[in-house]
């Protein structure tokens, strides 16, 4: 752990200078990396939907470029031992221009190809981002840390998803990919404006074992199988609110602009996330998982009991982004408290995977799911794996 005086660095004197905390760095970065995600993410599933005419061909899209994405979630840690941690985000950068490029293109394998490199920029976002924070704040800052991170993305993704559908559908077709290109130069500038070099030590490069053996390690642990699957079945929920919000307002006749618009409320309920950390620091964290496990999913299933009036499905969505945001208040920490400093690299890119596998199994799910029932029901079925989740949060530790 590096010491106590490299948690606050200076800016150049031209941005006004001063001492800034890493908390406060990284959680702008966040910001910045997740709005490279956010201006198109409600844009993909309309898309994909004129594209391929039905919700559930839309999910075989989803399950295709999932599944290439947890591919690359493996061997991340891999790329990140090869060329280093500065270097991968340089590349995961490069991916976020290029992404919004081929999205606006034209054309469904153009589409299809910028989906791919949308969601390896994220993930080598991810990646890289959680090596540098597991190496700049200490462990026992972190439950002040992860609240504050979660606020910066929620601004992101509050404001993202209504803002790409209206820049699209309003103003230019061109203009939230133009945007995206622009974020993501920023975020490249903002990187190097920092001076962060790279996370973790070289020494064991030779020596990294392989991918598999990485999964196989991280399996052994208990503590990092659940935290594992608590983010799956949290961050499942909200890639199912991503996805088929905006094709259930299509589809009722709401319109895209109203879906884009309850995507946005809905994360704009995550701005509670401090107050629901300074719950968790109080009360516990584990008491907090429990509970906002239990409400997103008896709030989930109301959904598809409300959807068949459109209006009352609307609010019920958002009502429910509002309980699941309580689970937003611990964020990632079950997973960064539990690993071991000596094995950041590996874990953190096995870890990772759990985004991908998220927005793999509810697509793949709902293919099925899809054929039989409308797409209401599929905000049923995320309440049902929210309910177990909250069974299995009492296994966090009491003091977590």
């Amino acid at each position: 752990m590096p010491n106590a005086d490299i948690r606050s660095l200076s800016l150049p004197r031209w941005l006004g200078g001063g001492a800034v905390q890493w908390s406060t760095a990284f959680a702008a970065m966040f910001f910045l990396t997740t709005s490279c995600r956010t201006i198109v993410i409600t844009i993909l599933p309309v898309h994909g939907l004129a594209y391929l005419g039905s919700a559930q061909a839309v999910s075989v899209l989803f399950v295709v470029v999932s599944t290439l994405g947890v591919c690359t979630s493996v061997l991340l840690p891999v790329l990140v031992r090869r060329i280093r941690t500065r270097s991968v985000f340089h590349v995961a950068a490069i991916a976020a221009v290029v992404a919004p490029l081929l999205l606006g293109l034209g054309g469904f394998p153009l589409f299809l190809a910028g989906m791919v490199c949308w969601m390896f920029a994220t993930l080598a976002f991810e990646v890289s981002l959680n090596l540098y924070i597991m190496h700049h704040i200490r462990r026992r800052d972190l439950a002040a840390f992860e609240p504050k991170r979660v606020l910066f993305m929620a601004i992101a993704y509050s404001v993202g998803p209504w803002l790409g559908i209206y820049l699209e559908s309003r103003v230019a077709h061109w203009l939230p990919y133009l945007l995206t290109m622009l974020v993501a130069v920023t975020t490249m500038v903002y990187f190097r404006m920092l001076g962060l070099r790279e996370a973790g030590a070289r020494e064991r490069l030779d020596a990294a074992p392989a991918p598999l053996r990485h999964v196989r390690r991280f399996a052994a642990q208990p503590r990092m199988r659940l935290a594992w699957s608590m983010a799956v079945a949290r961050s499942a929920w909200w890639a199912t609110f991503f996805i088929y919000v905006p094709i259930y307002a299509v589809t009722t006749g709401l319109g895209e602009m109203v879906g884009g618009a309850l995507v946005s409320m809905g994360v704009a309920t995550v701005y509670t996330v401090t107050l629901w950390g300074k719950l968790g620091r109080r009360y516990g964290f584990r008491t907090l998982l429990v509970g906002g496990y239990t409400i997103s999913a008896v709030t989930s299933i109301g959904v598809s009991v409300l959807a068949g009036s459109p209006w009352l499905g609307a609010g019920m969505l958002v009502f429910s982004a509002f309980c699941t945001s309580t689970i937003d208040g611990a964020g990632n920490m079950p997973f960064l408290r539990a690993v071991r400093p000596l094995e950041r690299e590996e874990m953190a890119g096995v870890f990772n995977t759990y985004r991908d596998v998220s927005q793999l199994l509810p697509p793949a799910l709902f293919i099925v799911l899809l054929r039989f029932l409308p797409v209401h029901a599929v905000f049923g079925a995320a309440g049902l794996w929210m309910l177990s989740m909250a069974w299995f949060c009492r296994y966090l530790p009491r003091r977590l």
